[in-house]
């Protein structure tokens, strides 16, 4: 099939943005919770661009961080994330099916996936992934090929988000034993990039997407306390 057709399918089938009453109701849904749960701090507003190509890459030390986008953003988000998250709780796991989520197996080839994100991303779409690609305690640990070489092959710029939670994420023995709202604070870094890889046809080579996937690790480290750092502590340069 001619590339131009193909282009033009996936444009069909992947307009940008999309499901955008749906997400509205979400959004509007996962707002009020945040309001009612959480004892929410947003640092960092004043980096966010005003509209796209952007791809957003953040830490994943719940399952619940992945609201963070929707909540401190107004942008209309994809996402593209595990299709199957073993370790989910049920409730958690209805929220990727009912936005829309791009989904990926992780260790199979997602040609699907990965030319839907290119198709939203060439609509001047934003794109959020998490680039160790499960959940885990912090700190930071080794990412995933699939967000570097997304920025890579595409050259977007790339704006870093994360969010920790002091109360670890706790909030049902947050309300009960402390008597409070969970504290969760999402720090919005400055954009950075395109990422450029050294070949000129626009396929990343290994070392390209290792040293890309570095860099944007090093850049959510600079946006998380210390202590989550992980081995990126040496190379984050912001001071929190």
């Amino acid at each position: 099939m001619p590339r131009s057709r193909r282009k033009s399918e996936f444009h069909v089938k992947y307009p940008y943005p999309r499901f955008q009453t749906r997400r509205a109701f979400l959004r509007g849904g996962i707002r009020f919770l945040a309001r009612l749960l959480l004892n929410y701090q947003i640092e960092g507003k004043e980096n966010l661009p005003e509209g796209g190509p952007l791809l957003i890459v953040g830490n994943h030390f719940s399952f619940i961080d992945t609201i963070c986008p929707i909540h401190v953003t107004d942008y209309p988000l994809e996402f593209i994330n595990d299709a199957e998250m073993p370790m989910a709780p049920g409730i958690v796991k209805f929220l990727p099916s009912a936005w829309g989520t791009l989904k990926i197996m992780q260790g199979r080839p997602n040609l699907e996936a990965i030319r839907a994100a290119e198709t939203i991303l060439d609509q001047n779409g934003i794109l959020a992934i998490f680039p160790e690609g499960h959940v885990h305690e912090p700190p930071l640990g080794k990412p995933l090929p699939g967000a570097a070489f997304l920025a890579l092959r595409l050259g977007v710029p790339i704006l870093p988000i994360s969010s920790y939670s002091e109360d670890n994420w706790n909030i049902p023995g947050t309300l009960l034993k402390k008597r409070r709202r969970t504290k969760v604070i999402t720090r919005i870094g400055k954009p950075f990039g395109p990422l450029a890889a050294k070949n000129t046809d626009h396929v990343p080579s290994r070392d390209d997407v290792k040293h890309a996937g570095l860099e944007i690790m090093e850049q959510i480290a600079s946006v998380l306390p210390e202590s989550a750092r992980g081995p990126y502590l040496r190379e984050a340069s912001t001071t929190l």
